[in-house]
């Protein structure tokens, strides 16, 4: 199969409804093979074969910054998952020490709705750690790649300023992707019968199938500046400008985020298993417990990094082509030096920049509080 040209698809420069389009400052071209007509470089368009390649180079590349962006995701995580996490510990141990009916009273006079609320909050920190590292893996990413890179703090003012949008992308994909992941589930299922390798099958078939036009909804909301539904528009136009590459771009996102849960719950099989054979468990003494917990505080952080690691690779491909292909990182201008959302400039009517939000201080100081509340009456 030959791969068609190289020329660009062409997006508008507009910006989306309501966003105020502000001058940029130039930032510092960076060493590149491909300078045309100006100061800044012109992206590669790569081929298909070698998408993969060039999305781990990228990555590469940009390792510093997926650090510092991987230990943001990490502390959201920790703030809000980690209070259920320890929640979780905390009723196990004290189980051990009481009757099931005694946990039943325990738990049927009030601990049960502090325990839900720990858990509701730890699904809303995963939410939105997953949006956020999507979208800033895009903009760092996509930053790189144009050869115009921006700082963490900026692809978190691009994220916040674009995250409503990223989640009614999610609902565009996802509904004709999870119809079509339902059917093919439900058809493999009846001829093989239930096997593991199942899923897999399906979701790199509907991928390929119909989440392929979807491909470059993200990068088309981050860097191509436009709401969710203009968005698909121009996703399904690069995808027919390189359709092979579309197909890859979606299953790499799949398999990817496939396999690391695979690899997450292996993961946590095996840190069980180091646990048991020090003779560390919720039956353990004091120091025991306190290093368990220290254990379970380190690996919730862990995960935060991993969530965010994984979504970055997943999403590499995309930014690699959609970049290529359009040349377009609009988006981004709105953090640059000098433009409208510049995290570094406080504009008059505008609030200043904080790497924690006020509902996401609230949100950590909230699980805090409810897990002291929660120990102190299931420990009575």
């Amino acid at each position: 199969m030959t791969e068609p040209d190289e020329t660009p698809v062409e997006l508008s420069a507009e910006p989306s409804p309501g966003l105020h389009e502000a001058p940029v400052e130039p930032a510092e071209p960076t060493e590149h093979p491909e300078v045309v007509g100006s100061q800044y470089p012109v992206p590669a368009v790569e081929s298909t074969r070698r998408l993969l390649g060039a999305s781990f180079d990228l990555l590469t590349r940009t390792s510093d910054d997926m650090r510092r962006a991987s230990f943001y995701i990490g502390l959201i995580v920790l703030g809000t998952v980690g209070p259920f996490a320890l929640a979780s510990f905390g009723r196990e141990v004290v189980s051990i020490h009481k009757t099931a009916r005694e946990m039943e009273m325990l738990m049927a006079r009030g601990a049960e709705g502090w325990y839900g609320l720990l858990g509701v909050l730890a699904v809303v920190g995963v939410w939105v750690s997953f949006v956020e590292s999507q979208t800033m893996a895009a903009a760092i990413l996509g930053g790189h790649r144009a050869g115009r890179p921006i700082t963490v703090r900026a692809a978190l003012a691009r994220s916040r300023s674009a995250f409503w949008w990223v989640v009614v992308g999610s609902f565009i994909v996802g509904i004709p992707v999870g119809v079509a992941q339902g059917l093919i589930d439900a058809l493999l299922e009846a001829a093989l019968g239930p096997q593991a390798d199942v899923s897999l099958v399906s979701s790199a078939l509907v991928a390929a199938v119909v989440g392929a036009p979807f491909a470059y909804l993200l990068s088309g909301i981050v860097l191509g500046d436009v709401h969710a539904g203009e968005a698909t528009r121009r996703s399904f136009r690069v995808f027919r400008a390189r359709k092979l590459a579309a197909a890859v771009v979606a299953v790499f996102a799949t398999l990817a985020i496939l396999l690391v849960v695979l690899g997450l719950s292996a993961g946590l099989d095996i840190a069980l298993r180091i646990f048991d054979a020090i003779g560390l468990g919720f039956d353990s003494g004091p120091a025991g417990l306190t290093l368990v917990t220290i254990g379970i505080i380190g690996g919730v952080f862990a995960f935060g990094t991993l969530i965010y690691t994984a979504l970055a690779i997943s999403v590499a491909p995309q930014v690699v082509m959609f970049v290529g292909l359009t040349r377009a990182t609009f988006g981004l201008d709105h953090v640059r030096p000098g433009g409208d959302r510049d995290p570094a400039i406080r504009r008059p009517g505008q609030r200043p920049f904080l790497w924690l939000t006020r509902p996401m201080f609230v949100g950590f100081v909230t699980g805090a509080g409810v897990l002291v509340g929660f120990m102190a009456l299931i420990a009575r």
